[in-house]
């Protein structure tokens, strides 16, 4: 793995949300210039472009999950008049989304209990950095898939590291079989290029 700091490593090598919480604390406020100027962060442009294939909506309700600095709701808002709601566990990370005036509602949520949110709300949910080692669990996804609407979508990127380790193929074949999602995109890309790093962008469609 190529060059990487020692925020960046503390936040990969959490064990626990008090250690996401605190590490994000100390990195928030450098957070977007490190990944987007230093570390050459390519996730959350590749994942919006994405997204607007799928989502014609000019106007739709988007969930932005794991929303952090507000890298990605900043990108949707600059082409579309999406209505973005961010959340994030970091309360310092939730500060900086605030200050970028690109969301209507910011929540402190742990996504990886159930969202307080009522099935079927989003057009989209796109969740960008998010599922990676000591994070957030291949199992949120099933609730990002019930609060998005029937025909809506759901764009997320997945670490290749964390892929391996983890059950998100069998986690995606277990919904398509359920008849509740169809992988309509499935790629491998460039992830961070100062760490040489891929990660997987996925697009289900909700049906």
């Amino acid at each position: 793995m190529g060059h990487r700091t020692e925020i960046h490593d503390k936040v990969l090598n959490a064990k626990s949300l008090k250690d996401i919480s605190e590490a994000y604390g100390v990195w928030a406020k450098t957070y977007d210039q490190d990944l987007l100027e230093n570390f050459g962060y390519q996730a959350p442009a590749r994942s919006v472009e994405l997204l607007l294939k799928y989502l014609p909506i000019e106007e739709a309700i988007v969930l932005d999950a794991g929303c952090g600095t507000g890298l990605v709701g900043q990108l949707l808002s600059k082409v579309r008049k999406f209505r973005i709601d961010g959340a994030d566990y970091s309360q310092s990370m939730l500060g900086e989304a605030q200050a970028k005036g690109c969301y209507r509602a910011l929540h402190q949520v742990d996504l990886n209990q159930p969202l307080q949110t009522a099935a079927g709300t989003y057009d989209a949910v796109i969740c960008i950095g998010t599922f990676t080692l000591g994070h957030v669990q291949p199992e949120a996804l099933r609730e990002m898939v019930r609060v998005t609407r029937s025909g809506g979508v759901i764009c997320f990127t997945v670490r290749d590291e964390f892929w391996l380790k983890s059950n998100f193929g069998k986690l995606l074949n277990d919904l398509e079989q359920a008849g509740l999602t169809d992988t309509t995109e499935l790629q491998t890309i460039d992830y961070i290029l100062t760490e040489g790093s891929k990660c997987k962008l996925v697009l289900l469609t909700v049906l």
